[in-house]
Parts: C-alpha cells; structure tokens; sequence
C-alpha cells in the first residue's frame, strides 16, 4: 500500500499496519486509519500521518518520556471498542503541537511546543485500535514525578 505524505514524500506501508481510529480522532472522525513513522529509531517524536490524507499528520510522544504518568479507569465501552484483553497491549501517546506565543515569537521563531494531556491517544498495539480519551476534570489524575 502506497500512502503520500506531505511531511514523509511517498511512503510503502503494509495495510495490516495500519493504525485505526474507529470513531476518528475529534475534529478529524472522516479520518480513520494511521501509520506511524518516526524519522529515526532515536527520535522521541513520532508522526501518525493519515493514510488518505497526506496533510494531515500529527506529532505524538510518549508521556512517559516527560516522566508523566496516567492512572483512569476505562468504560466497559472503550474496552470494547480497543479490543483489548491485556493491559500490556496499551499505549499511550499524546499529540504535541507547536504555536507561536505571539506576534514576536512569530518574527523572531521562538515557539512553545505544546502536548494535549488532557485528551491520550490509547493504542491497542495487537488489535491495531485506537481511539482518543478526553479526561473529564473529575476523574482526571494525572502524577508527574521528577528523578
């Protein structure tokens, strides 16, 4: 399967690797199905780029890799929908974005990168399912810790 990407040119992909979203991603639920590329083994960034849209790619790390960990309960729904049967089959990415704080940072480049925590990826990495998980304010616990 042959996918275009404005971020990676052409890219061969086979469909069976394919990430999918079955109710989309919020403000994206026309797009349903993923790849995930990074651009070097050592890269903490990934990229999920949509397979029938090369615009539409989004940045996504680990949150472990700023030491932040997330502890929720899933519905028997999300369960269901992931397909998962072990817990060990979970991952979590959160999408990373990048803005300019104002007119200033915009002339001069700097930027702020920006991660959305309040909204996970959660990827069954077996069944090749995913779906968004918004936290609402009262079930959100989210720790930090520091080394």
């Amino acid at each position: 399967m042959k996918i275009e990407s404005t971020l990676f040119g052409p890219q061969i992909c086979e469909p069976e690797t394919n990430i999918v979203f079955p109710q989309g991603i919020p403000g994206f639920e026309k797009h349903k199905a993923y790849q995930l590329f990074h651009q070097t083994s050592a890269d903490v960034v990934g990229y999920l780029q949509s397979t029938d849209d090369p615009d539409l790619t989004f940045s996504v790390l680990a949150p472990e890799n700023l030491n932040i960990h997330y502890e929720f309960t899933l519905t028997d729904e999300e369960q269901s929908l992931l397909q998962l049967e072990r817990v060990e089959d979970l991952v979590l990415l959160v999408i990373v974005y990048r803005r300019f704080a104002d007119e200033k940072q915009e002339k001069t480049g700097d930027l702020n990168v920006n991660a959305n925590f309040m909204a996970p990826l959660l990827i069954n990495t077996q069944a090749r399912i995913g779906f968004q998980k918004v936290l609402g304010k009262a079930e959100r616990k989210i720790t930090i810790k520091s080394d």
